[in-house]
C-alpha cells in the first residue's frame, strides 16, 4: 500500500544512530527513497578538510540515483572525535572552529546543494535539528550551542528566502531522550508554540 512519501527521495544526515535512525526507518516506513549519510572514524580528516566537495558528490550521487531531493533532514551534529566540550575561557579557537563547521558549515553546504533541485521543481522540505542549547547556551559548550543556535536562523533565513518558491523549512529543537512512557507521535512534545501559517511569520510582509 503506498505511503505518505510514495516517490519522494528524502536524504536524512546522521542517519547512524539516535534521531537520524529512527527518522529514516519512518520515512522509509511510508515508501520515500531514503538516502542515509553518516561518517566514520576513517573519514573524520577528509570531513574535517572538504566538507563541501563530499557534499556536492554526495548529492550529485542521489540525483543520478534517484532523482533530485525532495526533503533534506539535516541531522548530522555533535562533536567530532578530538574536540573539546570546554568553557569560553578554556576553549582552543580550533574547537570553536570545529563545532562550527560539523554543525552549521556543513547544514550551510548540504543546503546549497539540495536548493537547485528544490526551486527547479518547485517543491522541496528542508528540516534543520537543533538543540536545547542552542536557545538556552550550555556549560562546558558555547561553541556547540553557538552552532545550534546559528541551524536556527539558517533554517529560517531559507524559509524566509525560499518559501514563496515552493520550499518549507523548519527547525526541530530538540531535549534529552524521550520518558518511556511519551514516545508516540507527538507525545513528547509539550509547552510550544508551533505557528501553523504557512510560513507567513517567516514572510518579507513582517
Amino acid at each position: 500500500m503506498p505511503g505518505k512519501f510514495t516517490g519522494k527521495v528524502a536524504l536524512v544526515t546522521g542517519a547512524g544512530r539516535g534521531i537520524g535512525r529512527a527518522t529514516s526507518l519512518r520515512f522509509a516506513a511510508e515508501s520515500a527513497r531514503v538516502v542515509v549519510n553518516e561518517i566514520n572514524p576513517d573519514s573524520i580528516a577528509e570531513t574535517r578538510s572538504g566538507r563541501r566537495h563530499q557534499v556536492a558528490d554526495l548529492v550529485a550521487e542521489v540525483v543520478d540515483r534517484y532523482g533530485p531531493a525532495d526533503i533534506l533532514v539535516d541531522n548530522a551534529g555533535g562533536a567530532l572525535p578530538g574536540a573539546a566540550w570546554a568553557t569560553v575561557a578554556d576553549a582552543s579557537i580550533e574547537d570553536w572552529s570545529g563545532f562550527l563547521a560539523f554543525n552549521l558549515t556543513s547544514a550551510f553546504h548540504r543546503a546549497r546543494a539540495v536548493l537547485p533541485g528544490m526551486l527547479a521543481a518547485e517543491r522541496g522540505h528542508n528540516a534543520g535539528i537543533g538543540s536545547i542549547s542552542g536557545t538556552n547556551g550550555r556549560v562546558n559548550g558555547a561553541a556547540y550551542a553557538a552552532a545550534k543556535a546559528g541551524m536556527g536562523t539558517l533554517v529560517a533565513s531559507i524559509a524566509k528566502e525560499y518559501g514563496s518558491r515552493g520550499i518549507s523549512s523548519n527547525g526541530i529543537v530538540v531535549g534529552n531522550a524521550p520518558f518511556p512512557n511519551r514516545t508516540p507521535d507527538s507525545s513528547y512534545l509539550s509547552g510550544a508554540m508551533l505557528p501553523v501559517d504557512g510560513g507567513f511569520h517567516r514572510s518579507n510582509l513582517l
